[in-house]
């Protein structure tokens, strides 16, 4: 290519560009740039690629069993031929291609098989108090791998870890995340969980519902409410589920299937209200909250110590969720306005 100063532009010739023989495929320039290795510093590329574009080099040492310049020994050829970049603690590809071109080189049918091990090297030797720091990078590794698992046991933790991941990514807003690492998590677990480990696979579940509800996947989530509400044992989980279902209806905008929900619950702890209440039944109900009251003033309410029970606050929030249904409703507003609110 030169440029003419005549034309004022860049010219080139396109024949004797293709007689180069250059590849059109970036991965395999990378590919035979990578083959000049040796076999020790291809290896050490392999394994870094299957960690992802970077890692620290405290998570090499873990995966290479080696000290600091143990690794540094592997890789060392490579950064000298310009495919990595060292700083001070980690190592990256210089470009994702490099990385592609690495992993590629690791057969399909073995990379399961290498994620599995780099994951169980991770979670053992990564110490106790910095799994939930390190719990993306783990979660990665082994579910890569996970189909290799044979033992229920690896399999339930890592539905943990993956319950873990999912919770975080949901505290940071990365909704589809979280429902990846979480349905990941519920597919490892067998069905027969139900009895053997409810509390793992009922959360799993639930947070499932309740990303699926964040990311506008509403056919989802009710076909897994329903089958939480009729699954769930406890007050607690049942108060929960009620809510994320309240939500759902509420943001489905049908109040009168959200008001049935809410009377459901209700029933449970024993109190049944219609579900359209005449005029008399509000105004009983209206004097009956206050009786309760009594002579107390708002003042007195206030000072009142804070609510703590358990079943009390799950109550609240069930009842914080069914205010918008229950006003939108024609017949409830006209009732309110009889009695006075």
């Amino acid at each position: 290519m030169v440029f003419d100063y005549d034309a004022g532009q860049w010219v080139w010739d396109l024949d004797r560009i293709r007689a180069k023989g250059y590849t059109d495929n970036v991965v395999e320039l990378m590919m035979r740039k990578l083959s000049r290795l040796s076999g020790d510093s291809q290896k050490a590329l392999e394994v870094l690629a299957c960690l992802g574009h970077s890692a620290s080099l405290d998570m090499l040492q873990v995966v290479y069993q080696s000290a600091a310049d143990g690794v540094s020994g592997g890789l060392s050829e490579a950064e000298q031929a310009g495919l990595l970049f060292r700083s001070d603690n980690s190592y990256r590809f210089l470009h994702d291609r490099v990385q592609e071109a690495a992993y590629s080189r690791i057969p399909a049918e073995h990379r399961p098989r290498a994620h599995l091990r780099i994951g169980r090297l991770l979670a053992t030797r990564t110490p106790p108090d910095k799994q939930n720091e390190g719990v993306f990078e783990i979660v990665n590794q082994l579910n890569r791998g996970a189909q290799l698992m044979t033992s229920s046991a690896e399999r339930e933790h890592l539905a943990v870890l993956n319950l873990t991941a999912g919770k975080r990514a949901k505290a940071s807003t990365a909704y589809a995340s979280a429902l990846r690492y979480l349905r990941t998590g519920r597919m490892l677990l067998a069905e027969d969980s139900w009895q053997s480990n409810y509390e793992l696979i009922f959360a799993l579940e639930c947070l499932i519902a309740e990303c699926e509800l964040l990311t506008a996947q509403l056919g989802a989530a009710e076909r897994h409410l329903g089958e939480l509400s009729r699954r769930a044992n406890t007050n607690h989980d049942i108060a929960i589920v009620t809510r994320l279902q309240l939500t759902l209806y509420t943001t489905l905008d049908r109040s009168e299937r959200a008001i049935e929900i809410f009377l459901d619950y209700l029933r449970l702890g024993g109190t049944d209200w219609p579900l359209h209440p005449s005029l008399d039944d509000v105004k009983a109900e209206y004097a009956r909250i206050w009786d309760l009251v009594g002579g107390r003033q708002i003042e007195d309410l206030v000072d009142l110590p804070i609510a703590s029970h358990s079943d009390v606050l799950d109550m609240l929030d069930v009842f914080t969720e069914i205010v918008h249904p229950a006003l939108s409703t024609t017949r409830t507003c006209h009732h309110w306005s009889s009695v006075g609110w």
